[in-house]
């Protein structure tokens, strides 16, 4: 649906806010349908409740979780995350001692 005049990020952003809201529903809307199908195929049912328990943050991640768990971690990632995590130790051992008003 295109409207007149419209600027390429217009229609992006019109598009993003129709599957945010309308897709958003629908989507919903298959899933319970498949998850109540009694005929649906176990993989898609599978696949469904995976689907939704990802999109709802059941499986321990919001969205802002960028960094993936240790034991999904490369080692060179698991010694960036710990050499991280020492800096900061050391930053807030430091910021310890400093005096607030």
């Amino acid at each position: 649906m295109k409207h007149a005049h419209e600027t390429p990020e217009e229609a992006l952003e019109r598009n993003l806010h129709r599957i945010r809201t309308e897709g958003l529903d629908a989507a919903t809307e298959a899933a319970l349908a498949v998850l109540r199908d009694p005929k649906a195929p176990a993989q898609a049912k599978s696949a469904t409740i995976n689907a939704v328990y990802r999109a709802s943050g059941l499986f321990g991640r919001s969205e802002d979780d960028s960094e993936p768990e240790p034991y999904e971690m490369t080692p060179e990632q698991l010694d960036r995350a710990v050499k991280r995590l020492e800096a900061q130790l050391r930053s807030e051992k430091s910021d310890e001692g400093a005096v607030f008003d």
